[in-house]
């Protein structure tokens, strides 16, 4: 997810019908200028180089997403060949849960999340979380500061606990739900879900985390 202002301007953007190393460009109406939409990049025309900001955002399945947001409006899209199901991940090798920060990318595939699903990790000097629902198969990656202290989480009996105050902590959301710090809420940091040789191929030089 991106936002669609550019030097001020807000940028109307469409399917232009290309693909770029068999991905989705998209076009924006306003310069018809061409992005790849892995990259949040304009790759031709008078944005060429322009990037968008990215939104943290989530993929996770409609019943997961309504029990955390029971009041949440839904956009209404026209199907695709396929449905997008949990079934659609049953190959959890073939997905990475990916991050860029200043043209540096790094990537956890979703079997490595699958066999630790609470991750205490860095990336660009930041200190980070990442957390997989098996149920769901949702992977989510967090700022592991909170109020001028970097946290680490580990699971315990089922629950998702930080070791500085032993707080439980839904995964899925990053809220606080029981303990010294209930109420608060880690901030998401900005990462898609891709296919592992997609990512691959836009970003050659992202580390892959291992198992190890």
């Amino acid at each position: 997810m991106y936002a669609r202002e550019v030097d001020g301007k807000k940028l109307t953007l469409v399917v232009s019908g290309l693909l770029w190393n068999r991905s989705l460009v998209m076009r924006d109406q306003e310069t018809q200028s061409l992005w790849s939409h892995i990259l949040g990049e304009a790759k031709q025309g008078p944005l060429k180089n322009k990037r968008l900001q990215q939104i943290p955002s989530v993929m996770t399945d409609w019943e997961s997403w309504q029990k955390q947001h029971a009041d949440t409006t839904v956009a209404v899209l026209s199907r695709t060949s396929k449905e997008y199901t949990r079934h659609f991940y049953k190959r959890l090798d073939d997905f990475v849960l990916g991050m860029v920060v200043e043209g540096k990318a790094k990537a956890w595939p979703l079997d490595v999340l699958h066999k630790t699903p609470a991750r205490n990790d860095a990336f660009f000097g930041q200190p980070a979380l990442v957390t997989f629902d098996r149920e769901s198969v949702t992977a989510r990656l967090f700022d592991r500061r909170l109020n001028e202290r970097t946290l680490t989480f580990h699971w315990k009996d089922g629950k998702l606990r930080d070791d500085q105050t032993g707080t439980t902590w839904n995964a899925l959301t990053g809220k606080a739900v029981a303990g010294t710090l209930a109420g608060q809420h880690l901030v998401p940091l900005p990462a898609i879900i891709s296919f592992r040789k997609v990512w691959q191929q836009f970003h050659p030089e992202s580390e892959i985390v291992s198992s190890k």
